[in-house]
């Protein structure tokens, strides 16, 4: 397993590239919703029929809460999805409360191959074969480096 984590914040055309190829490589993501934050909820109503299940927790990718439980909200990768992930935001970071959600996770086979911490502007790629990290390396100026 190796690990690589974003440089930089990605925005504009290699946000969308980024998001392109995340939707592309998983079968669903999700996003998280903290109880003690407020949201925009039109968002949460422009993903409802997408959403696979919801569920409340402490603990999700690079996260244990101590506070209230947040919800989970689990998404399917399509098309729409992508679209509506890439015309929501201009950066990776904008995913962070007041305005979205936070914390977007993709995953393809029950591996949550890309995580990232919004509030902490962290985001970062769990790579398991060439594949994935072949799509990484071909976003054009996404700034990514190796964890040793």
């Amino acid at each position: 397993m190796e690990y690589w984590d974003l440089t930089e914040n990605p925005a504009d055309e290699i946000y969308r590239k980024l998001i392109k190829v995340l939707c592309d490589n998983s079968d669903e993501f999700y996003f998280v919703n903290r109880k003690e934050l407020k949201y925009n909820q039109e968002i949460l109503v422009r993903f409802k029929p997408y959403i696979i299940e919801s569920y409340k927790t402490k603990k999700w990718a690079n996260t244990i809460t101590n506070g209230p439980s947040a919800t989970v909200y689990v998404i399917e990768s399509n098309n729409e999805t992508c679209k509506l992930l890439q015309q929501l935001a201009n950066t990776l970071y904008d995913w962070v409360a007041p305005k979205l959600p936070e914390d977007l996770t993709f995953i393809k086979n029950d591996f949550a191959w890309f995580s990232c911490t919004t509030h902490e502007e962290f985001g970062g790629f769990s790579i398991r074969s060439d594949y994935y990290r072949n799509l990484i390396g071909g976003i054009h100026d996404l700034k990514v480096q190796k964890v040793e």
